[in-house]
């Protein structure tokens, strides 16, 4: 019978997170790729002016002149760096679904540098959104952080499966 699993689960749970954000990305790459197009920009600005939340709300109304002063390049540009974060989301899912060593450090130094980044959003304009997904943040970070000291002095989780490959790997 095979040794059971003993990872730590809450490594699976920022792997389907990390998965999450990567589709999520995928599927605004491809959108903001097909707003590249005029004919697609106009069609969707004219599909949010159709929204009755359109008219007077100053999000919407950013939205829709936000896309028709943006060229069909920065679109383009907007549009590889969303595919670009989802290729790299998706390799630290794979990464710590697979219980691998560098998938950690890679998903604590990749977190770790959006952080500046989040607390001057909140400081900028501040939501409750921005403020869940910092905490969400800072807690993956402190977990892996926790993960990689307790592997260090002596205190290794065994993430192993019997026959698979090293957690090292």
């Amino acid at each position: 019978m095979p040794v059971q699993m003993r990872r730590p689960r809450t490594l699976a749970l920022i792997a389907v997170f990390k998965f999450f954000k990567s589709a999520l990305l995928v599927a605004l790459a491809f959108a903001l790729l097909h707003l590249r197009h005029p004919q697609v920009s106009e069609h969707f600005v004219s599909w949010l002016r159709a929204f009755p939340v359109a008219t007077g709300h100053q999000l919407i109304s950013h939205l829709i002149e936000t896309i028709l002063g943006t060229t069909e390049r920065t679109i383009g540009v907007f549009g590889g760096i969303a595919l670009g974060y989802a290729v790299l989301y998706a390799i630290e899912g794979f990464g710590l679904w697979r219980n691998a060593h560098w998938a950690e450090y890679l998903t604590v130094v990749t977190t770790s540098l959006l952080v500046p980044i989040e607390v001057w959003e909140i400081f900028r304009h501040p939501t409750a959104m921005k403020g869940l997904a910092l905490v969400i943040n800072l807690a993956i970070v402190a977990y892996l952080v926790h993960l990689l000291r307790a592997e260090r002095h002596g205190g290794a989780i065994d993430k192993t499966v019997a026959g698979s490959p090293s957690r090292h790997s």
